[in-house]
Formats: C-alpha cells, structure tokens, sequence
C-alpha cells in the first residue's frame, strides 16, 4: 500500500496505524500494542462517612463528620474515536480524608457565634493506562489520531494535597437588624512530581509523515526524512535552495514532524525527578461584614463588603539565579519573577426582596455586587518550575531550528529523536530555554453582577417569574507569548494564526515566554422566563427558558500550555462568542406522588449548539468565512488576494443537546423504622445523538488533560435499591 492510497481515506489510516504499532521493531522498554481495543470507562469507588453530634449544655453544640473516599478509575482520560487504547490513564488509586468540626454557641438569645474547623488530605496518583507503550503521539489534522501515554502522565505523577480550614462567624440580631461578621484563613499544600514531557510528546502533520519519520531506512525515512508538497518525501540532506525545495523541484513543507517536546534537568547532579518536583502553599484570607435590614414588612434591604487575599508562593529558585535574570533589568520583560500576591480584592454587594404589594403574591428581587476568583494552583506551578535552570525544556523539529542556515533539528542544535525514543541530551542549562512567569501588573479574576428577578403567583400554588442577568468579568486570566516575534505578516494559504517576524528577538537570550496575564474580558447577558407549581395535590413542577449571550476575547483559563489568540499584536479581534456560549437553553421538571405508592420525576434538558472557529471539515469552497470555506481562521480568497480573517467562534458545532430523563420508585415498609425503596431510571430516553465536542481546535494541538469527543451518552437505565432504617 502505498502513500497516495493511506493518504485518501481516514480509513486506510487508522489500519495502517494499528498495524504499525502491532508489528513495528520498538526498543525496550517501549513494547507493541495493539491500539484498535475497546476503551471500556470504568469507575470504582468507595465511601465512608461518619458524624458524632454532641450537647455539651443548652446553648452548646459540637458537630464532628469524617469522610473518606477511595477511587481508582481506569480510562478517565480521553474519549475520542479516533484516539489508540494506550491514549489514556489511570486516575487512582486516589484516597481522600476530610475531618469537620462545627461549633454553635448561643451567646443569648440575640447572639450567634458559629466556629469551624476543616482538615483534608488526598492523595492523587495518575499513571498512563499502558506503561510500556510509545510515549504520546498525535498524528494529522482530519482525521486526528493519538496514541501512547499521554503526556501529562508519563508515566506517572504523584500528588499530594493538604488542606486546612478555620472560619468563625457571628451573627447579631438588633432591632430591624441582623448583623453578621466573620474571617476565615485556609492554608493548602500541594506536592506533586509532575513527569510530563520526560518521555516526549510528538506531533506529526500526517500518518503518511508519521509512518515514514517512525520507519528506518533509506532516503525519506527515520527522523532525517523530509516531506515535499506534491505528498513525496526526501532526505533533509538533499533539500536546496535554502532548504525549501525538494529535489523534485516540489516546496519542502517543513514536515513531517511538527514538534516535539522533553523535559529534563539541567546538571549532573539534578535527578529526573527532581527537575519535575515542587511544592507549593496558599494562604487565603477573607473577612466580612453584612447586614439584612427589615425596612418594612414587605421590604428587606441587604449590604455588605468582603475583603479577600491570596497569597501565592515564593519561588523556590530566586529570579536572580533563573534563565530570566538578566532580563529583570529590562523594562519591557513583563515580570519580576514572583508571583503577585493578591491584597485588594475588596467586594461591596447589596440588594432588596419587596413585596410589592404587600399580600405575599408577588416579588421583586435584585442584587448588584463585586466577587473576585482564585488563581488555581495548576497556573501557579508552572512559573515556579519553568524557569531555565531547574528544568531544561528540548524542543525540536523537522526544520523547526536551524543553525549555520541549515536544519538542525532540536534546541540543543542535534538531531532531532528517532522515534519512539528521546534525546539523548547531556544535562545543562539549555540555549533560549523557554519559561513562564506571572505578569508584573496580574490580577486575580473579577466579576461584576447585576440580577433583576420578578416572580407573580397567578392562582393557587401556579406561578410565573423573569430573570436578568448582567456579568461583566475582567482581569481574566489570558496566556501569551511576549517573546513571539516583532510583527507579523498575513498569511498567505489558510492557517489559524499570523506569520511573526523576528521569532524569540525581543529577549533573545529565551525561547518562549508564557506569561500569564490578566487582560482578557468577558460579558454574559441573559435573561429567564419560567412556570413553577409548589408541591400539593401530589405534584409539582418548573420548566423555564433562558436566552443569552455570552461574549469573551479568551475563553481559557486552566490550559497553559497552549496560546489561543491568532494574532498577539490584535488582541481587540478575539472578542467574539465565547466557548460556553449557548444562546437557547429549556429546562423542565416534575415530581409527583403516583398512585398505589408510587414516586416518579421527569427531567427534560435541551440547549442549543456552542460555537467554533474551524470546520476542518469543510470543502474550501464558497465565500470566505461560510461554513464550507472556514477550514481555517484565517481564509484566502478564491483567486488569491489578503487573507480574511473570519474571526473567532464565527461558527456553530453539531452539538445541540436533548435529553428527556425520568425515575420512578415505590417504598416498601417491612417495619415502623425500616424500608425498602427500589427504583428505576431512564437517561436519554429518546436515544438523541447529543454530538460531544472539544471547545478548542485543532485537536492536534490540545494539550487539555481530558478530552472527549464523539456521539453522547445512548440510552441508559439504572436499577438500584435503598435500605432506610
């Protein structure tokens, strides 16, 4: 078979592919496996609770619970058809203690005081699903294929989290007032050897450049192999032409391996593990105030102000002895190699209920208020290890570096690995490594909220309500690359981004620089009308239908691996609809009490599709920016001429969703304190496709720890018993 016939049909390629991994020569310890297995998701869990309540007099009582939770589920990493079984791992064994104190005194019958304590540990290890598989492997843009230990598990990761939590309140009740104050302080801890990257990751344009850069021997095969624009290969030897054309006289495409990607340390005397190691704490503080005051019997008015801090950690290398160091004299370098604490975040809110007309029929509600987010400690971890000295970052290419003008095809100006295997690299401290920061001027999220509610009773226990929501949110956390380049060009056949100019000039003694920023905005607008019945006569219900919009210029927040904007020097162009963006959404639901002792509920949830930038799809035919013709972001117009720029999210997937649930059961009693309850669910009833798709694109790239795309979950029943007693 050759390459023209693999490279026609998605078909021919996924045969391919399993047949190269069942049968090819990999050296130890990597082994053969055979990719085309089932993925069979399973889940094992188990859980213990406990609770002591406690009198120690009348105005005193003691609250203490104990939870612990034990799982291990294999396969909880990827669901996608077109990924391999070893694409996936193991997440577990996990195990998670909590301990919770509560203390209530009634100081009088005016004062409350409420006193909590929270102690957690979890242990969290995850490890690739097949250990002795190739190490991770994505392979071409349509179809898209992965295989071996992903990434971000090899092969394995240990984690450990500590968590400790201590809140007091204090309520006050005086007058027309209730007064309530309070502060809490939690410490966390997390440790963990992150082992990403150790054993490579490698992205691949095609299976044909795959199989041929994966193949050893002769000309246009094994890592030298180069690929040619009229779908032949060469040898990276025999290019000309400054190395962009091939001996055919075909353009060298610069495949076909895109990049690849290793971590490792940076001297003789730093271990593997090490380089990967860290271990981080937070401390957060709030305090607030708050009061409910009784205006008027049929008006209640509520202010208050929360003030909130988070600490972040301290680098474990100080910014003067990192890769960085000699940048942090530079005004324009956006960081000064700590992470800022967070010392401001002051959030006033306030709000009413009114009965308008004083006959408890109606109410109208509305509130206004500041909240701020954390920073997650995923985001934090990479700037305190990525820095140039504790861990070296090797990237390489078919022709992603050269030096002298010619190829070389790694970082460390060697050749680039022979799959499956990495480079063999003498630990030091790497040329133009990359590294990532906290911009000087970061922020942690903030949200502005504005709600107005309005709910009428129309007779008896029916009634209707509207609601309107407003939600600006800034400094959201964006990640960029300020070491990009100087400009840019357009560029001149369909691609998702700009061509910069001057790559890794502005500090040119670093590679890239992920700086995470707090410059990305976002406005969600909506607005609900719904149908509700309390429960009597046996029933009740709510059904509601909601209509927004949901805008933001960066839709990520948690992958920091992965830059999402087309071009850094027009930021203004990435607003557009968000990822979460969903502009029809219904809901609906009943209880009701059946006859002959019977209990039933039915759920139905439908919303409509959530936008993208790419149809990968498409036929490349049509006006720029129409679905058949949006391959790319950026689209070429027939017959040539400047690129178009169709915008991000300009797009709708083929994933509305549907779904029509219902259960019932019916309790048996074999005593006055003991009962049997068994009972039947429905998922899905209609057996809708409910299409799952990533939110970001091309799949290739994602470097998201889990990922799941295809047809949803079918029809489901679920049968399961209850004991009371």
């Amino acid at each position: 078979m050759d390459d023209a016939i693999i490279a026609a049909s998605g078909e021919c390629q996924r045969v391919a592919l399993l047949n190269f991994f069942k049968t090819a020569a990999f050296p130890a310890p990597f082994k053969n496996t055979d990719e085309g297995l089932p993925v069979i998701h399973e889940q094992h869990n188990a859980a213990m609770f406990g609770r002591v309540d406690y009198n120690l007099n009348a105005k005193n009582q003691i609250f203490g619970s104990y939870n612990f939770d034990w799982s291990k589920n294999p396969n909880q990493t990827f669901d996608v058809p077109t990924y391999g079984t070893s694409a996936n791992g193991i997440e577990g064994p996990s195990h998670i203690q909590a301990v919770n104190i509560n203390w209530f005194s009634m100081l009088s019958n005016t004062m409350l005081n409420e006193a909590h304590f929270g102690y957690s540990r979890e242990t969290r290890p995850r490890e690739a699903i097949i250990t002795s598989s190739a190490p991770d492997t994505a392979i071409g843009f349509s179809p898209n294929f992965r295989f071996g230990q992903p990434f971000f598990l090899e092969p394995k990761v240990d984690e450990l989290i500590y968590r400790s939590d201590i809140r007091d309140n204090f309520s006050l009740v005086k007058g027309k007032h209730t007064w309530k104050f309070g502060g809490e302080w939690i410490h966390t801890r997390n440790s963990q050897i992150f082992r990403g990257f150790f054993a490579g990751r490698y992205i691949f344009d095609s299976v044909t450049g795959f199989l041929h850069y994966a193949t050893p021997g002769g000309t246009g095969f094994g890592p030298t192999a180069a690929e040619c624009a009229d779908g032949t290969f060469t040898d990276l030897s025999m290019l000309t032409n400054n190395d962009t054309q091939c001996p055919n006289g075909s353009a060298f495409t610069g495949g076909p391996l895109l990049l690849y990607l290793q971590h490792g340390p940076t001297s003789s005397t730093e271990t593997l593990d090490q380089s990967g190691q860290s271990s981080i704490a937070n401390e957060d503080f709030s305090l607030f105030v708050q009061d409910t005051w009784k205006v008027w019997r049929n008006f209640t008015f509520n202010y208050g102000l929360r003030w909130d801090a988070q600490r972040f950690p301290s680098p474990t290398i100080a910014p003067s002895k990192t890769a960085y160091a000699g940048d942090l004299s530079n005004a324009s370098f956006p960081s000064t190699g700590f992470l800022p604490n967070q010392n401001q975040e002051f959030q006033p809110r306030v709000g009413f209920a009114w009965d308008i007309r004083g006959n408890g029929k109606s109410a109208l509600r509305a509130s206004w208020g500041i909240f701020n987010a954390r920073q997650n400690m995923l985001t934090q971890v990479g700037p305190i290890t990525t820095n140039g000295v504790q861990q070296e970052e090797i990237a390489a290419g078919t022709c992603l570096f050269k030096s002298a003008n010619v190829c070389q095809q790694s970082s460390i100006l060697g050749p680039a690995p022979t799959y499956p295997s990495i480079i063999n690299a003498t630990p030091a401290l790497p040329f133009q490594p990359g590294v990532t920061v906290f911009s000087k001027d970061y922020a942690n999220p903030r949200i502005y909220t504005t709600n107005i509610a309005y709910e009428q009773q129309l007779v008896g226990d029916y009634a209707m309500y509207a609601d309107f929501t407003w939600s600006k949110g800034v400094h959201l956390t964006r990640f960029i690359n300020p070491n990009v380049g100087t400009g840019f060009t357009l560029p001149t056949v369909g691609q998702d981004t700009v061509n910069y100019v001057g790559q890794h000039t502005v500090f040119p003694d670093l590679g890239d620089i992920t700086d995470t920023v707090s410059s990305a905005k976002s406005l969600y607008r909506g607005v609900t009308f719904g149908f509700r019945k309390r429960m009597s006569h046996h029933f009740l219900f709510d059904a509601n239908y909601t209509y927004s919009v949901d805008k933001d210029d960066d839709s990520n927040e948690r992958d920091p691996f992965t830059f999402r904007y087309a071009n850094l020097f027009n930021l203004a162009a990435e607003y557009s609809n968000s990822d979460r963006d969903e502009r029809h959404k219904f809901n609906a639901f009943t209880v009701a009490d059946l006859p002959w002792g019977f209990h039933g509920n039915v759920r139905m949830q439908a919303h409509s599709a959530q936008p993208i930038t790419d149809n990968v799809n498409g036929t490349g035919t049509g006006t720029p920016c129409s679905f058949e013709n949006s391959l790319t972001r950026f689209v070429i117009p027939t017959g040539g001429g400047a690129a178009v720029d169709c915008g991000r999210n300009h797009l709708r997937k083929d994933n509305a969703f549907f779904t029509f649930d219902f259960g019932v059961d019916r309790p048996f009693h074999l005593s006055e304190r003991m009962r049997l309850i068994p009972r039947i669910e429905m998922f899905n009833t209609l057996n809708n496709k409910n299409n799952v798709n990533p939110l970001s694109s091309p799949q290739l790239f994602d470097f998201n720890g889990f990922l799941r795309v295809g047809v949803g979950d079918p029809r489901q029943a679920q049968l399961s018993v209850r004991f009371e007693f």
